[in-house]
């Protein structure tokens, strides 16, 4: 996203809508919507982008913004629409910057020792909130991870949506003092 982009927070309602869009039946609604955003993930891990779940997200909010204006007139199958706006956010994507990717570890016990101590200084220099998000976002695996999430979420009192905007920026923030950590310290 560009700094000159604003940070739209998806709306209780305008999610709504987007499952009543999908169907009226809130049941079939939401069997919709998670066939929909796999498919995305699948289409965006496909192309080989580094986090088709936040690029799937970012569509489907993007979609649900734009339900109110074609609800009325859209015609044909809904999943092809999030496949066009998906098409676009794979563009932007592909014209971002790439963040900055740690080094490549062998099996050098030295070098993982040198990464982990840069990590808790650069864990230290975040702000308590931020560190408290980033290691509890990163604390579990699978279900229990989503689970997680949303409480993560309904604690900050924002989306999951933007839960995984803040994650990403944060260990974008990591990962970029990480690198120059490893660069400038002498171990």
């Amino acid at each position: 996203m560009s700094p000159a982009k604003k940070l739209h927070i998806l709306r209780q309602e305008e999610f709504d809508r987007l499952l009543s869009w999908l169907d009226p039946d809130p049941r079939r609604a939401g069997l919709a919507y998670e066939k929909i955003r796999w498919r995305l993930i699948a289409i965006l891990a496909a192309r080989g982008c580094r986090s088709p779940e936040e690029l799937a997200d970012e569509t489907i909010d993007r979609v649900a913004r734009r339900v109110i204006d074609i609800q009325d007139s859209y015609v044909g199958d809904k999943a092809i629409y999030f496949l066009g706006v998906m098409n676009n956010v794979h563009h932007e994507y592909l014209k971002r910057p790439l963040p900055p990717r740690l080094p490549e570890l062998n099996n050098d016990v030295e070098a993982k020792e040198n990464t982990h101590l840069c990590l808790e200084k650069c864990l230290d220099k975040l702000t308590a909130n931020s560190r408290r998000m980033i290691e509890r976002y990163y604390a579990a695996d699978k279900q229990a991870k989503i689970d997680l999430r949303k409480r993560i979420a309904t604690e900050f009192g924002i989306s999951l949506g933007t839960l995984r905007l803040r994650a990403l920026r944060i260990r974008e923030k990591l990962q970029a003092c990480i690198e120059q950590c490893l660069q400038m310290e002498p171990f």
